[in-house]
């Protein structure tokens, strides 16, 4: 091994070490940004009600904090919408799911159904953003004294190290993120369609 690939693998290990440090220290475990692109003709009101019944049926509690209805253009009519769930698992966990949704040049259209029914869709540009974390300790007070401070470091360092990086954090990732992101580009019936990671978390995905 060269003097140059021992300093990288060095500079790497520190960066990890630091990474660690900082999300450990405001309790936070982050997750890789997903997103969602895509153009054509959907059923957004269909897209909401399968999201939030998803989400509502793994334990979560769904809001739509933001509904914001930008002046149409000749174009269409440009949309933002902020979607946020969460879940408290135990005293350490909270799982956390944010969806940033922006629509752009959309169009109302009418679709007239096998069965003879007439249907509204959305035809336009839609840009979904899913960024997602583990929260932890939110609901116990680690700062009020010396003594919790240096348990809390105790519990990070030794107790929940691996539980953090191996457990939960795939848990969260790959049976609920992943697989909701998987879900919606089949409700959006995108021609991605295959989901890589359903035999990562064994028999429960």
């Amino acid at each position: 091994m060269g003097n140059m690939e021992k300093k990288l693998r060095e500079k790497l290990r520190k960066k990890i070490k630091w990474q660690y440090e900082q999300y450990k220290s405001v309790g936070k475990i982050p997750h890789p940004l997903s997103h969602i692109r895509f153009k054509g003709v959907w059923d957004m009101q269909d897209l909401y009600e399968f999201v939030a019944n998803f989400l509502r049926e793994r334990k979560y509690k769904f809001h739509e904090k933001i509904y914001k209805h930008k002046h149409p253009s000749p174009y269409g009519v440009e949309q933002q919408l902020v979607w946020e769930a969460n879940q408290v698992v135990d005293d350490v966990y909270t799982y956390v799911i944010n969806f940033y949704v922006h629509t752009y040049d959309a169009q109302d259209i009418q679709v007239k159904m096998k069965d003879g029914s007439v249907r509204t869709f959305t035809k336009g540009r839609v840009w979904i953003e899913i960024t997602s974390h583990i929260d932890m300790y939110e609901h116990i007070g680690f700062g009020k004294n010396a003594f919790l401070a240096y348990l809390k470091i105790v519990m990070q360092s030794y107790l929940l190290r691996k539980r953090h990086g191996w457990i939960e954090w795939d848990v969260m990732m790959y049976r609920e993120v992943q697989k909701l992101i998987w879900l919606m580009r089949r409700r959006l019936k995108m021609e991605y369609d295959e989901y890589e990671q359903k035999d990562w978390m064994g028999v429960h995905t």
